[in-house]
């Protein structure tokens, strides 16, 4: 069932998930700016809100799926296809549950829409159908769980997430261009909406016809269904996953819903703006972890510690340059970029954009983490902590909205995450996953470095942009963005460019790099 090598195929999705993911952002920008200019702000601020109000009600998804694919290394790797087959068939019945369950809820929270939009009545005068358009959003949740979606698992879990990224980039820059043409032609937000629907039922069902081509055993039925024993561990793996998940949707999909409720719409839409960013780059890091993810699962059930624990150190130095790339970028480059783009109006000063750009180093940590944690089985271990980040996020947002505004949700998020999940979970990693075998302190002494490169180079670039190519628009963004994506990375390579890990990351890229050359 595998072809290539585990780095082979790490480096195959990693970068696939980079080049493509490069595309779609574009794409998504090009969409947003005509969407802006076609139906306006508070149709833009209803599109961030019911998209947070809808990613809460995904946690009825309870961390299934990599309960799932975590129990489907193991079977891959000795090729046991019966297994496989029990696994692909409880997988598509959870699936087809929680697609139910999230749209009861969803239909359950349609009487509250008035609590949660600040101003409710006057959209009603501008010609919105509130309750209509969120229930559009609804089905195009739901649709995400049904019309064969668990069949992309048996690719994933094969280390094949390349082929993944290659479908859902195809089929995102199609609907984009579609979703375009329409916002031009019939500028109509319901249409707009239904076309994102129509664009995932088509995607799953892709998904469906490369990994029934690909591995054509999964469609013969179950000799033996999963015993009891195994479906309540997978429960109770899913009862700890979803605290986790629970957290995580807390921390980023109630930042909309707090501002909408205390600030209203269009405060939600100047946000959204930014967001983009963050949602950007959050897909980013989670096509690319993905992409390694299935690997590190299976290299875990080899029990090379040595090795296993060289490519953690690895990842994490590859984390903190993409994270810290993305963090310097957006502080350095934030502002300039929604200036040039939206105008001076869409503006938020700063500290916001060094918050984001911070925010978004942390999600780069945390879903490095999350991943490793995930790959290893470590889902019991600390499972109520997250309740703890959930509670601190929420009683700081409420809390620094009123005073700080937008800057307040975001840093409460900030607050929540480096107070739980940056300090505890590689703790967790050191004791249970590598069993103490090495030295947490090595860690958190490494990070600490890191990101004190990080920041005084980001420093220095921000003066330093301030100082050239000013006023040039869209090359000045180029020519900073160029900067702080040079910067960063050579900065964290010279100070640590001594270290094994570095070493064994330049002598992959080595390697492939004359492999590639001598095939061409």
């Amino acid at each position: 069932m595998k072809s290539h090598s585990r780095t082979t195929n790490s480096l195959l999705n990693f970068c696939s998930s980079i080049g493509a993911q490069l595309i779609v952002m574009i794409m998504n920008f090009v969409v947003r700016t005509v969407f802006i200019s076609t139906l306006g702000k508070e149709y833009l601020g209803i599109n961030g809100l019911f998209s947070n109000i809808l990613s809460l009600l995904s946690l009825a998804e309870l961390g299934v799926g990599s309960a799932i694919l975590f129990k489907l290394y193991e079977p891959i790797s000795k090729n046991d296809q019966e297994r496989i087959i029990s696994l692909m068939h409880f997988y598509k019945t959870i699936y087809r549950y929680i697609g139910i369950a999230v749209a009861i809820l969803g239909v359950c929270m349609i009487p509250f829409l008035p609590y949660l939009i600040k101003n409710y009545q006057r959209l009603a005068t501008l010609g919105i159908n509130t309750a209509f358009v969120f229930v559009l959003y609804l089905v195009n949740t739901v649709s995400s769980y049904l019309f064969l979606a668990y069949k992309s698992a048996i690719i994933k879990a094969n280390q094949k997430e390349y082929i993944i990224n290659i479908i859902s980039y195809l089929v995102t820059v199609i609907r984009s261009l579609v979703q375009i043409v329409a916002l031009i032609l019939i500028p109509v937000f319901e249409i707009y909406v239904l076309i994102s629907i129509l664009f995932v039922i088509v995607q799953n069902i892709i998904f469906a016809i490369v990994a029934n081509r690909m591995y054509p055993f999964i469609n013969r039925k179950p000799v033996r269904r999963i015993g009891k024993e195994e479906r309540r561990a997978v429960a109770n793996d899913c009862r700890a996953l979803f605290l986790y998940k629970l957290n995580t949707v807390v921390l980023k999909s109630t930042d909309n819903i707090v501002l909408s409720m205390f600030l209203g719409l269009d405060k939600v839409a100047l946000y959204s703006n930014y967001y983009i960013f963050y949602t950007t780059i959050q897909t980013l890091f989670a096509k690319i972890y993905n992409s390694i993810s299935h690997s590190l699962g299976n290299l875990h059930t080899t029990n090379h510690k040595e090795r296993e624990y060289l490519i953690f150190k690895a990842t994490d130095l590859i984390t903190v340059i993409i994270g810290g790339t993305a963090f310097i970028g957006l502080f350095v480059v934030g502002d300039e970029f929604i200036r040039v783009w939206l105008g001076e109006t869409w503006v938020i000063s700063q500290p916001f954009s060094f918050l984001l750009g911070l925010e978004v180093y942390t999600l780069a940590i945390r879903t490095a983490l999350g991943k490793y944690r995930a790959t290893m089985g470590l889902f019991q271990q600390a499972k109520y902590r997250p309740l703890v980040g959930m509670i601190i996020n929420l009683v700081f947002s409420i809390l620094l909205v009123r005073v700080w505004g937008i800057g307040g949700v975001i840093f409460a998020t900030i607050i929540a995450d480096w107070s739980t999940f940056m300090w505890f979970d590689p703790i967790i990693l050191y004791k249970y996953g590598f069993k103490d075998r090495y030295s947490v302190r090595e860690y958190f002494v490494n990070n600490i470095r890191y990101f004190l490169i990080i920041l005084v180079t980001g420093v220095i670039d921000y003066f330093l942009c301030m100082k050239i190519g000013l006023n040039l628009g869209w090359i000045s963004i180029f020519i900073h963005a160029g900067i702080c994506g040079i910067t960063v990375p050579c900065a964290l390579l010279v100070f640590e460019h001594k270290k094994e890990e570095c070493k064994y990351i330049i002598g992959i890229l080595g390697r492939y790099k004359g492999y590639f050359l001598k095939k061409k």
